[in-house]
C-alpha cells in the first residue's frame, strides 16, 4: 500500500512536501493500492498548484497502469466528491470518512503478495 498523508496541524512546507510525493508516486513500479488521507487543508501556492496539475497529465495513463484502487479520507466526503474523483481515474476509487472503510476497500483491491 502507498499512503499519501498529512495530519494537523499544517505546516507552510505542506504544499512542497505534497508535490514531492507526487512525484515519488510516479516512481513506483510494482501494482499497488493508493491510501490518501489528508486531514488536513493543503495550502498550495499558484506554482505547486501548476506543478500538480502537470504532473495528473503528465502521470495519469501510467497511474492507471499501477493502481489498482485508490481510498481518499477526507472528513468532507459526500457523494458529489466520490463522483469527481471517479471521474478522475479509470481505477476504482473510494471517498469516506473512515481510515478503516478504505483499508478494507483497498484489501479487495490489494496485489496478491500484498502483507497488511
Amino acid at each position: 500500500m502507498v499512503s499519501l498523508l498529512a495530519e494537523a496541524p499544517a505546516d507552510p512546507a505542506d504544499g512542497g512536501a505534497y508535490i514531492e510525493a507526487l512525484g515519488r508516486l510516479s516512481q513506483e513500479l510494482e501494482p499497488f493500492v493508493l491510501l490518501v488521507d489528508i486531514g488536513i487543508e493543503i495550502a498550495l501556492s499558484d506554482a505547486q498548484r501548476k506543478a500538480q496539475n502537470l504532473w495528473y497529465k503528465a502521470e495519469r495513463e501510467q497511474l492507471e497502469k499501477i493502481c489498482r484502487a485508490c481510498a481518499l479520507v477526507r472528513t468532507a466526503a459526500d457523494e458529489n466528491m466520490q463522483r469527481v474523483w471517479q471521474s478522475l481515474f479509470g481505477f476504482p476509487v473510494l471517498v469516506t470518512r473512515s481510515r478503516a472503510e478504505a483499508g478494507a476497500f483497498l484489501n479487495g483491491y490489494a496485489p496478491k503478495d500484498y502483507v497488511k
